[in-house]
C-alpha cells in the first residue's frame, strides 16, 4: 500500500495547473478531497487494512456466485476488449443480443485508449450519431441519431432532457460505460424525440481499495489532472465509497476561447442486508469558458476561407455552466435473479453567457454587424422511478417480466435576456478588445413546467428455446404549462391526456451465436405550436420498424450487428393555410436507412471498432416548398467510423500498443431561404501509441485529425453558426492504477 505515496505529486498538479491563480471553492474542495484520500492510504491505519483486505477478498470469493450473481451488475469490464459486458439501459442487465434495437457500447477501455474526456467527443465516434454544436468550445450541443434528436441523457437508466443550452453532460471521468440506443425509446424514458437514448453508467463504489490517477497534456495548452479513489469504509466492506475529482484547463483553436472545467463526484453504498443495497451520490461540475457563436458566410452563402482560429468575438465573452446532480438508489436482489429498484434523481443546471456574435452576412471587405448581450437561465429536474424485474419459468421455458412506474417533473426558467446595441466589426482586421456595451438583465420572465406520470411494463415470452416474443408499453400522462412570473398568468397549457407508447419485437436465435429480430417502437413529443384557437397542438408521434441481426464471434470476443430501419414522425406542426401565425398538426417526415457495426477482439491483442450508417431523411407531408426535400440537413447520408488497436504480445515489444482509424462524413448542408450552404465531405485520420510501464503505470499518446485537415464541421446559416472543425489535436496521458 505504500506505493500510494508516490501519487502525491500527481495530486499536487492542481496547484501547477492553476498557474498560481486563486482557486475557487469547488477547486479547493476537490484538491482537499484528493489530498486527504492519498494521506489516508499512506497512514498506519491503511497498513492495518491488510488483514481486512484479505478478509474482504475471501468474502468476495465466497459471495461471487451467490450475492454478486443476484446483483444484476450494470456492466462487466472485459479488460482490453471493446465489447463491454451486459447492457443496463433496459432496466435489468441484458446482453446486446437480447435488445431488439441497435445499440452501441463505449467501454472505459475505449475512453482511455482515445483520451476522450467529453461525451460529445465519445458519441461522435458512434455509429450513425451526429453532433450539432452551437458554440466554439463545444459545450452547447445537440445529439442526433437517425436524423432526430436524442431527447434525453440517462444516468443508470434515469433520464434527464437534453438541453442544447446547458452542458451536454458531466465529464466522462465518472462513467464506467456509455450505452447508445438508436431509435425510439418511449418505453424507457417516456415522451421524447425518436432519435434514441444515451445511458451513462456511473462508476460505483468497490469492495476493495483502488486508486487511479491521471495527468494529461496536449495541444492548445491543454492540462488535466484526475483522481479516482474507491474502497471499503469498514472492514466488512458493507459500507464503501468512491470519489472522483477532475481539473481540466485548456484553450482552443479559436482565438480568445478558453474552456476550463472542475468536477467532483462522490458516492456511498451500504449493504443493508446481503441482498439489499442503498446507494447515494452527488456530483458538481463547473465550466468557465469563452463563448463563440460561429462564422457568417458571404451573402450568396459562400463559406469563408480564413484561418481556423478566426472568430467574430470579443475578449470579454463568458460562458458559465454549473451542473449539480444528486441521486439515491435502493435495490433489493431476489433469489431468482430478479430485482426491485427505486431511484430518485435531482439535477439543477444554471447557465450565464455573455456573447458577441455576427448579426449579419459578411461584406466582401470583411465588415459585419456584431450583436452582443447577456443571457441567463436555469432548470430543475426531478425524476423518480420504481420497477420490479424478474425471470420466471413456465412450460419448461424461461421468461422475463418488467413492471414499473415513474414520475418526472422539471422547471425551466427563461426570458432573462438583455441585448446590447449593435457594433461594427471587421473579420479581416478584427479588434477583439473592444469594450462590451453595458446591459442589465431583467430577471427571469417565465417558467415552463413539464411533468409526466407513467406506468410501464414488458413481457418477454419464450415460445421455444430459440424463439422469443417481446411486448410492452408505457402509459404516460404528460402536462406542459408556461407561466408568466410577473403576474402568475398561464400563457400556454397542454394536457394531452393518456398517451400509450407500445413496443413489440420478435427475436429468433438462428444459432448459438446469431440472433435475428424485428421490432416496432413508438415515442411522442409534446408540441408548443398553437392552432387557430390558440390551443397547443396534440403531441407528435414517432414510430420505428427495425429488422436486424446480431452475432457474437471468437468466443464472444467480437460483437457484430446489422440493421435496417424506418422512422415516421407524424402530426408535426406546419403552417395553417387559412390562418396567419397558426399551425396545424399535418406534417410528417421519414428517416430510413441501414447500419453495420462490429466491435471487440479479432485476435489476441487486436481490438477493432467499425461502424457504417446510411441515413436518408425526407419530408413526406409538408408545404409544397418542402415536400420531398431532405428533412435533417445536418445528417450526412454516409458516415463511417473505424478504429483499430494492437497490443504486442509477450516479446521484446511487450507493453507497446499502436492504433489508428478514420472518421468519414459525406456532404451535408443548410438551407437558408433560396441559399444552400454546403459543407463538403471529409475524412479525418486518428492515431494512438501506448506503453504499459509495469503493472501500474501507462503512457498513451493520441492524435486526432492527424493530417490537420481544414474543414467545416457545421454549417447553419448566412449570419452565424458555421464552425470549422478542430485542427490536429495531440494529447499525452500518464495514468496510474493501484
Amino acid at each position: 500500500m505504500t506505493c500510494f505515496a508516490n501519487l502525491s505529486p500527481l495530486l499536487l498538479m492542481r496547484i501547477i495547473l492553476n498557474n498560481g491563480e486563486p482557486m475557487n471553492r469547488t477547486s479547493i474542495s476537490t484538491l482537499k478531497l484528493a489530498l486527504l484520500a492519498t494521506a489516508y492510504l499512506t497512514t498506519p491505519a491503511a497498513a492495518q487494512q491488510t488483514s481486512a483486505d484479505q478478509e474482504s477478498e475471501e468474502r468476495d470469493r465466497r459471495d461471487s456466485q451467490e450475492s454478486r450473481d443476484k446483483r444484476s451488475q450494470d456492466i462487466v469490464v472485459t479488460g482490453e476488449r471493446y465489447t463491454g459486458g451486459t447492457v443496463s439501459i433496459g432496466k435489468s442487465a441484458q446482453s446486446r443480443r437480447e435488445i431488439p434495437q441497435s445499440i452501441s457500447i463505449i467501454t472505459r477501455q475505449q475512453l482511455d485508449d482515445r483520451n476522450f474526456t467529453k461525451l460529445e467527443d465519445v458519441v461522435k465516434q458512434t455509429t450513425g450519431v451526429t453532433i450539432t454544436r452551437f458554440d466554439g468550445g463545444g459545450n452547447f450541443n445537440s445529439i442526433q441519431s437517425r436524423g432526430f434528436d436524442i431527447g434525453a441523457i440517462q444516468l443508470d437508466g434515469i433520464p434527464i432532457p437534453q438541453g442544447a443550452n446547458f452542458a451536454t453532460a458531466l465529464d466522462a471521468a465518472i462513467y464506467e460505460q456509455i450505452e447508445v440506443l438508436r431509435g425510439p425509446a418511449g418505453l424507457l424514458q417516456g415522451g421524447g424525440e425518436p432519435g434514441g437514448a444515451i445511458n451513462l453508467v456511473r462508476k460505483r463504489a468497490l469492495y476493495r481499495p483502488a486508486l487511479g490517477a491521471a495527468v494529461q497534456l496536449g495541444s492548445f495548452d491543454f492540462h488535466r489532472a484526475e483522481v479516482d479513489l474507491t474502497g471499503p469504509l469498514i472492514a466488512s466492506g458493507a459500507l464503501r465509497g468512491r470519489v472522483v475529482g477532475v481539473i481540466d484547463r485548456r484553450d482552443s483553436h479559436i482565438v480568445t476561447v478558453s474552456n476550463n472545467k472542475w468536477l467532483g463526484y462522490g458516492t456511498l453504498e451500504l449493504d443493508i442486508t446481503p441482498a439489499t443495497t442503498l446507494s447515494a451520490g452527488y456530483s458538481r461540475q463547473e465550466v468557465r469558458a469563452g463563448y463563440d457563436r460561429g462564422l457568417p458566410t458571404f451573402p450568396d452563402g459562400t463559406l469563408i476561407d480564413l484561418p481556423v482560429s478566426s472568430a467574430v468575438i470579443l475578449r470579454g465573452t463568458r460562458q458559465d455552466l454549473d451542473t449539480e446532480d444528486a441521486f439515491v438508489e435502493l435495490e433489493h436482489r431476489l433469489d431468482n435473479g430478479g430485482q426491485i429498484k427505486f431511484s430518485a434523481r435531482n439535477v439543477d443546471r444554471f447557465l450565464f453567457y455573455k456573447f458577441a456574435d455576427s448579426n449579419s452576412q459578411l461584406a466582401p471587405n470583411g465588415d459585419l454587424s456584431m450583436g452582443n448581450g447577456e443571457v441567463q437561465s436555469k432548470s430543475k429536474d426531478r425524476r423518480y422511478d420504481l420497477y420490479f424485474a424478474t425471470p420466471f419459468q413456465f412450460g419448461g421455458l424461461d421468461h422475463r417480466l418488467l413492471i414499473g412506474a415513474s414520475r418526472n417533473s422539471s422547471d425551466f426558467f427563461g426570458g432573462n435576456f438583455a441585448p446590447g446595441p449593435a457594433l461594427d466589426f471587421n473579420l479581416f482586421a478584427p479588434d477583439y478588445d473592444m469594450a462590451f456595451p453595458p446591459v442589465t438583465l431583467p430577471g427571469f420572465q417565465n417558467v415552463t413546467k413539464r411533468s409526466e406520470s407513467a406506468v410501464y411494463g414488458q413481457l418477454q415470452l419464450s415460445i421455444s428455446d430459440r424463439l422469443k416474443l417481446l411486448g410492452g408499453g408505457r402509459l404516460s400522462y404528460a402536462e406542459v404549462e408556461t407561466v408568466r412570473l410577473g403576474d402568475g398568468m398561464t400563457t400556454s397549457l397542454s394536457k394531452p391526456g393518456g398517451k400509450f407508447t407500445p413496443q413489440l419485437a420478435v427475436l429468433y436465435d438462428v444459432s448459438d451465436a446469431v440472433t435475428a429480430y424485428t421490432s416496432y417502437a413508438e415515442t411522442f413529443v409534446v408540441q408548443t405550436a398553437l392552432d387557430a384557437a390558440d390551443e397547443l397542438l396534440p403531441p407528435r408521434t414517432g414510430s420505428q420498424i427495425e429488422f436486424g441481426v446480431k452475432g457474437e464471434f471468437f468466443d464472444s470476443g467480437l460483437q457484430a450487428h446489422a440493421a435496417v430501419f424506418r422512422i415516421n414522425d407524424k402530426n408535426r406542426a406546419i403552417a395553417d393555410p387559412d390562418v396567419i401565425n397558426a399551425s396545424i398538426p399535418g406534417g410528417e417526415v421519414r428517416s430510413q436507412g441501414f447500419e453495420l457495426e462490429a466491435s471487440g477482439q479479432v485476435a489476441r491483442g487486436w481490438d477493432v471498432l467499425a461502424g457504417y450508417a446510411f441515413t436518408d431523411t425526407k419530408f413526406i407531408k409538408a408545404p409544397v416548398s418542402q415536400l420531398g426535400m431532405v428533412f435533417s440537413t445536418v445528417t450526412p447520408r454516409h458516415s463511417l467510423n473505424l478504429f483499430t488497436r494492437y497490443a504486442f504480445p509477450d516479446n521484446i515489444l511487450s507493453g507497446l500498443s499502436v492504433g489508428g482509424g478514420v472518421s468519414y462524413r459525406s456532404e451535408f448542408f443548410a438551407q437558408s431561404g433560396p441559399i444552400r450552404i454546403v459543407s463538403g465531405n471529409y475524412a479525418l485520420i486518428n492515431a494512438q501509441l501506448g506503453y504499459e510501464i509495469g503493472d501500474n503505470w501507462s503512457l498513451n499518446l493520441t492524435a486526432d485529425n492527424l493530417f490537420n485537415k481544414k474543414y467545416y464541421e457545421k454549417v447553419s446559416g448566412t449570419v452565424r453558426q458555421n464552425f470549422y472543425g478542430e485542427p490536429r489535436r495531440v494529447a499525452l496521458a500518464l495514468r496510474a492504477s493501484f
